[in-house]
């Protein structure tokens, strides 16, 4: 008798076999290269303070429709998918955004697709639909692009500082079956070159511009010194390198359980499973656990931040330093007496997730591959 389909297995493997086409099928045209500017201001619609300053993004401006709608959009190497509020969502989440108004675009095209996406932070259901998508300068046109239409979205994303998301993980992770942005510019050869980079600027004051910088389909070396080095993507959904390990002042810490990381412009500190975060952080001399917000905390305040030690991060076997002031954050910005540690619990123990505390530090370069298994990131330091 034939055995039970496993519906899991099979489901799998397609999607294994789907990426690897859709990568195979990359070919570099004659396209361009375009860059998006990047803010980082947290939404004045959270009633404390603390909310705005713990959901800073980095976000910026991109146009759907015929004629063109305009939107802010946060770009996130953690996510596959692009989404923006629809006029039809009725909550307050939708409601404190720019909703995209379908009956007002000539080209928008609906479907009967429904898609649901949970985050960190929040979750968004809704409808797939097609229509023009532009960003970037020199302009970027993108004829036809898939994307969602939410009509219900957490309270979470009330405070974002952004409309919606721009996801530019890989295909594979995407919940809504269509080729994500960055993928279809390369399907339809819209760019020079099958990858993108991303800078962060290190001055994080509220209002400094740019606060980042996109570049779709090339690297920019302004914004590195030295070399960029290259590290082999693991699996088909995340941008995830090998971890080979973690050191405090050159000291291996031992007992971790996470083997890799993953680059994620969408996460604001370091996410590691609460196992792996409180060793990371017992390690660091001078840091204590803060019972009361579940945080670690600087004894003696943010005067002793200059005395702690540096936290690196060994991919495979490359040496990525943060110093203190990268990894160590002064919540609320006034108050001196609370500086605490970027490295926090919550996450997996498959992976530690180096959010904008590190990528601040490194220029980051991430290439896709002729296959599924070939794609890369480069990193270097920031300038």
């Amino acid at each position: 008798m034939r055995p039970p389909l496993d519906v899991s297995k099979v489901r799998a493997i397609l999607i294994v076999v789907w990426t690897t086409i859709f990568l195979e099928s990359i070919s570099i045209g004659e396209g361009a290269r375009g860059t998006v500017l990047l803010h980082r201001i947290a939404n004045t619609a959270a009633s404390k303070s603390m909310t705005r300053r713990r959901n800073v993004a980095y976000y910026g401006n991109i146009s759907i429709g015929t004629p063109p709608q305009h939107f802010t959009a946060c770009f996130d190497t953690g996510s596959a998918d692009l989404w923006m509020p629809s006029d039809s969502c009725q909550s307050a989440s939708c409601a404190a955004h720019q909703q995209y108004v379908q009956r007002n675009s000539t080209t928008f095209e609906g479907t009967d697709g429904v898609f649901f996406i949970e985050y960190g932070t929040g979750a968004v259901e809704g409808t797939t639909v097609y229509d023009s998508l532009q960003l970037a300068e020199p302009l970027i046109n993108i004829e036809r692009q898939g994307f969602g239409l939410a009509d219900q979205a957490s309270i979470t994303f009330a405070v974002a500082s952004c409309d919606g998301l721009f996801g530019l993980a890989f295909p594979a992770l995407s919940k809504q079956g269509v080729a994500p942005p960055f993928f279809n510019m390369l399907q339809e050869r819209l760019l020079d070159a099958p990858e993108f980079s991303i800078w962060l600027n290190k001055d994080t004051r509220e209002g400094v511009f740019p606060a980042g910088e996109l570049l779709l389909g090339g690297i920019n070396p302004a914004r590195y010194s030295g070399e960029l080095q290259y590290h082999q993507v693991i699996g088909t959904r995340y941008w995830q390198l090998e971890l080979s390990g973690i050191k405090v002042a050159g000291k291996g810490v031992s007992s971790l359980k996470s083997k890799g990381v993953i680059l994620d412009s969408g996460a604001s500190l370091i996410f590691a499973s609460t196992q792996d975060a409180d060793t990371i952080n017992k390690a660091i001399p001078g840091m204590v656990f803060w019972e009361e917000a579940g945080l670690y905390n600087v004894t003696g305040g943010c005067a002793a931040v200059p005395s702690l030690p540096p936290l690196t991060f060994t991919i495979d076997s490359v040496d990525y330093t943060l110093s203190p002031q990268q990894y160590i954050l002064q919540l609320p910005e006034d108050d001196p007496a609370y500086c605490i540690s970027a490295v926090m619990g919550g996450g997996t123990q498959q992976y530690l997730v180096l959010g904008n505390s590190f990528m601040r530090s490194y220029y980051a370069v991430f290439s896709v591959g002729a296959a599924f298994n070939g794609s890369r990131v480069g990193l270097a330091p920031s300038t």
